[in-house]
Formats: structure tokens, C-alpha cells, sequence
């Protein structure tokens, strides 16, 4: 098998995670060749440098190649896998401090922070796609780039590229879950359906009991703890509300008041936070290239071994039709909402794409909220992709944390100047 994978944003501190990956199923991979391109050229060097090492530590048939630039990257790949930051964390801090001074959570895929993270990762996502059809038109693009829901409206709207959308939020969610509970069951089934970032479960059991019930037992426990994140506890309490489990980020909805002010509480942000650590990723992965035999223990992103990005690309390479939860065009298979609308549900993968599983309804109690992200998220991505500046002040003005024309401006007049650089032309 001769394949080639690109990979943009192979400079960042998560891809020696997905080298890991690859490694650990190299016997499907065998023969690829892994173009890592990013335009941060000293974090690209390390990282690659730390990838050829790590193959050649573990005898595989893989090689590793670096590009700074995306059309090299690109040029005859099969698979095009995109995974970066635009912007890095300096503008994320932007994004979670201004819509702070405006009353309103600044996250980095929720609300205004993620509407800016839009702004400036759509047009970049714009050029990869182009260059897709110039330069491998038969690649299959697989995003990872955040926020997920809107690029992937983006993409399927506006190019022929075909693409599959993935986030392991609900994996992560998963493990803080029975990690609260303090539990180490032998068999967990979560199922959850919805958008990106915003999931209720259909089937959740664990060890073949009903996982809520399991909840509601340690619940009065897990909200005592000091320890459990109030992230966590909010899972708990949503639970119990409305009987199923909801993705960790409904809280910024729900919990809309508390959220906010714990953010303005914190003496740094989340982006402050990583920036802060940042620089020690990175002296990990050269003490790695030095090693004898690199070993990761330090690495952004959670997982190790079985990157969800990676089994859904070893499912589209060896054809296996496994089943993931990915954000594909609906197709009818959530009735609740459009057809072409982006959905999050489990998917059964196809060489060049993924089939919807049919779902049932959701409740109306959970359903009207989603309804509005799906509606605004499109519109973000219709707007943003399109350059016109009267449908950007709508969309966002549309989402559900905004909901006022003059705040929208007002808030896209704070971060117009500040970002000027990642906008599209025509946005300035």
C-alpha cells in the first residue's frame, strides 16, 4: 500500500500523538508516507525530526516527510487530515477574553470565541480544499480543526471535496465521568447524538446497567467532592434533569450565569494556561529525539495510542465499515432536523465518506435549543465563507449566547482590528 497522508498543523504539540497512532497501526498503514506541513517552521522541524525517530525506533514501514508549504503537503495525497490552529493560542486568548467584557462566555468553539475562531480558520480551510481539487482531487479531507461543526457545514456546502468531520469529546467526557465516580468498569456503551460540542445520549450503560442510574448513585458524592471539576458536576446535575448524558460543553448554555463568571474569576484563561505550558511539549519531544527509544508521556490532547482520527482513517483505508461518531450531513438520519444539516451520530464509514445511522426523535425539552446551534452554525459558515459582511453581523447576532444585533457588531468591532491579519480580505 502506497499511500500519502498529509497532515496541516504537523508542527503542532498533538501530532506526535497521531505519529503514535500511526505506529501502533502500522501494519494498515504500511507503505505511507506522512507529509507533516505546518508554517511554524522551528516547531515543524522538532516535530518531524521526533516522528522519523519514533518510526525508525519501532521498525515500521512508514516514513515521514516535512513541507512549509501546503501545496507540496497536498500534491497526490490520498487523505488529507487537518488538524491546526490558525491564529495559534494568542489569538484564542482574544477570543475567550472579549467576549468577557461583554457579559457573554469567550470559549474556543462556544459563542463568540468560536465564531471568531471561524473567521479566521474558514478561510484557511478555503485554501486547503482548493488545493484538493488542484492537486489531489481524489484525497478524502478528515477534520479535526476546530469548530468542527462549522467547517464541516463549510466544506460540504461549498466544495466537492468529501469530508468527515471528527471531535472524541464524548470520549473525554467518558473518562471524567467514571473517573468522578471512581469506577473501573470491564464494558462501557455511550452513544450520543446531536451537533458538535452540543450531544445528548441515546444508549449509555455500563457493565449493562443503565449508566444514568450508576450516575444517580454517586451523586451526591461526585457534587461533595472538591476534587470533581464544576464542568463535571454540571454533567451530574443535567443527568438527573433530563435522564440521559449531555456533551460537557452544554454547561455553557445551562449554567450560562455561572460559567461566565468563573471565567471572569479565573486569573488566567484556558488559552493562558496552555501558552504557559506550551514550551514544555515541546522540550519533551527533543529530549524524545535524543532518547534511545522516544517515548511519549507528555503530549496535548489526552490520548496516546488509538487517536480517534487515526481508526477513522484506518477504517476508510482498510474499508472495515466501523462505526464512529463523526459529523457528517444528516441524510435524514436525525429527524429533527434539515437533510444537509450537519449532525453528530454514529457512522458507519464508506472509502470516500460515512453513512448516517438512523436515529430516534429527541425530546423537545433538549431538541429547540439544538435547533438554534444548527440554524446558527450553518449561517456562521455561509457567511464567513462567503464574505458578506451584513450576513456576519446576523449570524452571530443569531447565536444563542448573543441574540442582539448591536452586540454582535459591537463585538466584531473589538475583534476586527485585533485580527485583521487571519481575515479574509474582504472581512476587513
Amino acid at each position: 500500500m502506497a499511500l500519502k497522508i498529509a497532515i496541516i498543523g504537523g508542527g503542532s504539540a498533538y501530532a506526535p500523538g497521531l505519529i503514535n497512532a500511526f505506529i501502533h497501526h502500522a501494519e494498515d498503514f504500511a507503505g505511507t508516507e506522512l507529509a507533516l506541513m505546518d508554517i511554524a517552521g522551528p516547531e515543524l522541524d522538532i516535530v518531524a525530526m521526533l516522528a522519523q525517530r519514533m518510526v525508525a525506533a519501532a521498525g515500521v514501514d512508514l516514513t515521514v516527510s516535512k513541507h512549509t508549504e501546503q501545496q507540496s503537503a497536498i500534491q497526490s495525497a490520498d487523505y488529507v487530515l487537518t488538524t491546526f490552529r490558525q491564529g495559534g493560542f494568542e489569538a484564542r486568548a482574544q477570543d475567550e477574553a472579549i467576549p468577557l467584557k461583554h457579559g457573554i462566555i469567550g470559549q474556543e468553539t462556544i459563542g463568540p470565541g468560536g465564531f471568531f475562531f471561524a473567521m479566521r480558520t474558514l478561510p484557511v480551510i478555503k485554501g486547503i480544499v482548493k488545493d484538493i481539487e488542484q492537486y489531489a482531487p481524489n484525497a478524502v479531507l478528515v477534520n479535526y480543526t476546530n469548530p468542527t461543526q462549522i467547517v464541516a457545514e463549510a466544506v460540504t456546502h461549498f466544495s466537492r471535496v468529501p469530508c468527515i468531520a471528527i471531535c472524541d469529546q464524548t470520549k473525554d467526557d467518558q473518562h471524567k465521568i467514571l473517573s468522578a465516580m471512581g469506577i473501573s468498569p470491564s464494558h462501557v456503551k455511550l452513544e450520543s447524538i446531536g451537533l458538535n460540542h452540543a450531544t445528548w445520549s441515546t444508549h449509555f450503560t455500563i457493565d449493562g446497567e443503565d449508566g444514568i442510574e450508576v450516575m444517580l448513585r454517586h451523586y451526591d458524592q461526585v457534587l461533595a467532592d472538591p476534587n470533581i471539576t464544576h464542568r463535571v458536576k454540571r454533567q451530574f446535575q443535567l443527568a438527573r434533569d433530563y435522564g440521559r448524558l449531555p456533551n460537557s460543553y452544554m454547561q455553557y448554555y445551562y449554567y450560562r450565569e455561572q460559567t461566565v463568571a468563573e471565567a471572569k474569576a479565573s486569573p488566567q484563561s484556558r488559552a493562558q494556561v496552555i501558552m504557559a505550558e506550551l514550551a514544555s511539549y515541546y522540550q519533551h519531544f527533543q529530549e524524545q529525539i535524543e532518547a534511545d527509544e522516544p517515548k511519549l508521556s507528555h503530549v496535548r490532547g489526552g490520548s496516546i495510542f488509538g487517536d480517534m482520527a487515526v481508526e477513522v482513517m484506518r477504517g476508510l483505508v482498510t474499508k472495515n465499515a466501523s462505526i464512529h461518531t463523526l459529523n457528517v450531513p444528516n441524510r435524514g438520519a436525525l429527524p429533527d432536523f434539515a437533510p444537509d444539516r450537519v449532525v453528530e451520530v454514529p457512522a458507519r464509514l464508506e472509502p470516500k465518506g460515512a453513512t448516517p445511522l438512523v436515529q430516534p426523535h429527541l425530546p423537545s425539552e433538549v431538541v429547540g435549543l439544538l435547533h438554534m446551534l444548527a440554524e446558527y452554525q450553518w449561517t456562521a459558515a455561509n457567511a464567513i465563507w462567503n464574505g458578506d459582511k451584513r450576513d456576519l453581523r446576523h449570524a452571530l447576532a443569531s447565536n444563542p449566547l448573543v441574540m442582539s444585533l448591536p452586540l454582535a457588531q459591537n463585538l466584531l468591532d473589538d475583534i476586527m482590528p485585533l485580527q485583521a491579519e487571519f481575515f479574509s480580505e474582504h472581512f476587513r
